[in-house]
Parts: C-alpha cells; sequence; structure tokens
C-alpha cells in the first residue's frame, strides 16, 4: 500500500466526520480527537484500526507489508457507523433543548410573579 493510498482513505473518512458531524480538522488523527465520544462506538474502533495503520505507513518496511484489502475494510466499517449518524440531528436537538430550558424559566418567572401579586393582593 502506498502513502497516496492511504491518504485518499483517510481524507475520505475525514470528510465523513466533517460531513456527518460539522467537525472540521486538517487531519484524520485531529478529526477523531475532537469528535471523541460523538463517534459510535463502531466507529471509534474502525477509526482506531486506520490510526494503528497509519502509525505502520510511518515505517517504510511495515508500510511494503501493509494489505491495502485491511485499510479498506477498516474505512468501510467506519462508513458503515457514521451513515446511521444524521447531519444537523445535534444541533437540532441542542437548539430544542436550549429553547425550552428558556420556556421553562420564563413559565417559572411568570409563576412567582402572579404569586407574588397575589400574596400582595394585587390580584
Amino acid at each position: 500500500m502506498t502513502p497516496e493510498q492511504f491518504q485518499d482513505i483517510t481524507n475520505a473518512a475525514r470528510a465523513q466526520i466533517e460531513e456527518r458531524l460539522g467537525i472540521r480538522a486538517r487531519s484524520f488523527r485531529r478529526a477523531v480527537a475532537r469528535a471523541g465520544r460523538l463517534l459510535p462506538a463502531g466507529a471509534r474502533q474502525a477509526a482506531g484500526s486506520l490510526l494503528e495503520i497509519e502509525a505502520r505507513m510511518r515505517n517504510p518496511k511495515l508500510a511494503a507489508r501493509l494489505d491495502p484489502h485491511v485499510a479498506q475494510q477498516a474505512l468501510a466499517r467506519f462508513s458503515a457507523q457514521m451513515r446511521g449518524i444524521e447531519p444537523g440531528k445535534r444541533q437540532a436537538m441542542d437548539r430544542a433543548v436550549f429553547w425550552a430550558e428558556i420556556g421553562f424559566r420564563a413559565a417559572v418567572f411568570l409563576a412567582l410573579l402572579i404569586g407574588f401579586l397575589v400574596w400582595r393582593g394585587y390580584l
């Protein structure tokens, strides 16, 4: 396996992380580190396999012995796990929780205000 072939594989995986999770990074290693627990367990394992292969690719003797099929399989496992992630779903959920919290706090404030006005005899 040539370094260029492996670079194409890691670029494809990094592009999937950017597309599905919205995490931009210059390298695949950095993208995996930034994604952290946002990656499904299977995707983290496949990414770990790709990172191990990347470490082996730095050694010319080990790089010549690497089977390209192993890296392709790791990329296929990674891609299968990443297909299950819906882009934008996490951001939409975060926005929904944010607005729900604001609504709850406003409701509590209004209930306390009305309770205070009733207690003081203004209502």
